[in-house]
């Protein structure tokens, strides 16, 4: 082998060396605790439940940093915990008071990078609730779209039959703490229209379900220990979206339809994220469940300037395919 052809060689090795070095560091960073996601309009930060850097808390998975591009940098979420944050399994059974309702922070993810803008949160179980879960986030433009899957893999929620998933989002410091959606009241006769709601305290008032609804999930009492879910107020939304601003953004959730077996509640506090954090979340109800068949729901979230209501509507309206009447 000659000088030239050595030179080649080497450089090829050298070259090849540092393709699977660069692939292995980014395995390491993308895979690990946390990923990366980038668009035109957001930088997205998605997490597992383990701690990272000098802020972010174990037990809070999901989005832990998003930011609108061209700001100041100011975290839409509390640096300290995350949105669309898995938070609670629940079945209303009074058996399982005693358990940690926090077992799903604390309960292994694995976090799987699926293509440059979307990842997978994969959790095989918690200690007492025997569900296999995923949640996958997808960055889109000024959207992420989030959906969640699962499979009970024995029946821990016989007593009542239906399987309860909470999901939180901790915001930070917003001027309006209280979140803005098209309802009517539980009284007869009422009629659609634009609602602020901010409850009072933690825990009242603090979920709605949709209008029409004729289900409301058995929860044995006393000693429930998840008060955003025994909250219910009179308020029922009448489409599946809602949205908050900080200053001149807007923070829009919506929801694809749960059909027959599922029902979604909005859920909120003014304070669950800290004195100044309100935490604006859902909750899921799966009914008619069957030990190892899956379930999913489907959600998309938008952070972008707020220019209206009627923009707001027709964001949904463009998601969904379904027009909205007020």
């Amino acid at each position: 082998m000659n000088f030239i052809q050595h030179t080649a060689v080497t450089c090829r090795l050298v070259i090849l060396i540092v393709i699977l070095s660069a692939g292995k560091l980014f395995s390491q960073t993308a895979i690990k605790d946390t990923a990366q996601l980038a668009s035109n309009d957001l930088r997205v930060v998605i997490a597992n439940n383990e701690s990272y850097g000098n802020m972010h808390k174990a037990g809070y998975s999901g989005v832990s940093e998003l930011y609108l591009k061209n700001e100041d940098g100011k975290m839409f979420f509390v640096p300290l915990y995350a949105g669309l944050n898995f938070e609670h399994i629940f079945s209303g059974d009074s058996k399982t008071y005693e358990w940690n309702m926090y077992e799903c922070r604390q309960a292994p993810m694995k976090l799987v990078r699926l293509s440059s803008r979307k990842v997978e949160l994969r959790q095989a179980r918690t200690k007492n609730w025997p569900l296999k879960s995923s949640v996958s986030y997808e960055l889109k433009n000024n959207s992420i779209d989030f959906v969640f899957s699962a499979t009970p893999l024995q029946d821990a929620w016989k007593k009542h039959r239906y399987i309860g998933i909470f999901f939180a989002s901790y915001i930070n410091a917003p001027p309006e703490k209280g979140i803005n959606f098209i309802a009517k009241t539980s009284a007869a006769g009422s009629k659609p229209q634009w609602v602020y709601h901010l409850p009072e305290t933690h825990g009242l008032n603090a979920n709605h379900k949709p209008a029409g609804s004729k289900w409301n999930p058995v929860i044995d009492s006393p000693g429930f220990p998840i008060s955003l879910v025994t909250g219910l107020s009179d308020l029922e939304y009448v489409y599946p979206f809602y949205y908050g601003l900080s200053g001149a953004n807007v923070f829009i959730i919506m929801f694809d339809p749960p059909g027959k077996n599922g029902q979604t509640n909005f859920a909120q506090s003014p304070d669950g994220g800290g004195d100044d954090n309100p935490a604006w979340d859902f909750i899921y109800f799966r009914k008619n469940y069957k030990v190892g068949k899956k379930f999913s729901f489907r959600v998309r979230v938008v952070l972008k300037k707020f220019v209206g209501r009627d923009d707001v509507i027709k964001t949904y309206e463009t998601w969904s395919g379904k027009k909205v009447r007020i």
